[in-house]
C-alpha cells in the first residue's frame, strides 16, 4: 500500500489540521491519499498542487468546486 500513497500525504494540512482526530479524517484518507492514482486524480487538492505548485489549506479533496475555480480564487485572493 505504501508505493500507492499519495507523496503530499505527510504534510497534507487536511490530515494535519482541518480533519485531524475527525470520523471523517480515515474516510477521506482512504478514497483520497491511499488509492494510488485514481484517489490522486479525484483529489482537488492534489490537482490544484499539480497545476500551479500549492493548494490553500481549507480545501477538501472533494471540493464541489472545480480546479479552475479554485486557481481563479487563489489569483483573486493574491495566494498565486
Amino acid at each position: 500500500m505504501e508505493a500507492d500513497l499519495c507523496p503530499k500525504t505527510p504534510k497534507c494540512p487536511i490530515f494535519n489540521g482541518i480533519l485531524k482526530g475527525s470520523e471523517y479524517s480515515d474516510t477521506y484518507r482512504r478514497l483520497y491519499c491511499e488509492a494510488g492514482e485514481e484517489g490522486r486524480k479525484k483529489c482537488r487538492r492534489f490537482q490544484v498542487a499539480e497545476r500551479v505548485g500549492t493548494c490553500p489549506p481549507g480545501i477538501l479533496p472533494n471540493s464541489s468546486k472545480t480546479v479552475d475555480q479554485i486557481i481563479e480564487s487563489m489569483k483573486a485572493e493574491g495566494i498565486i
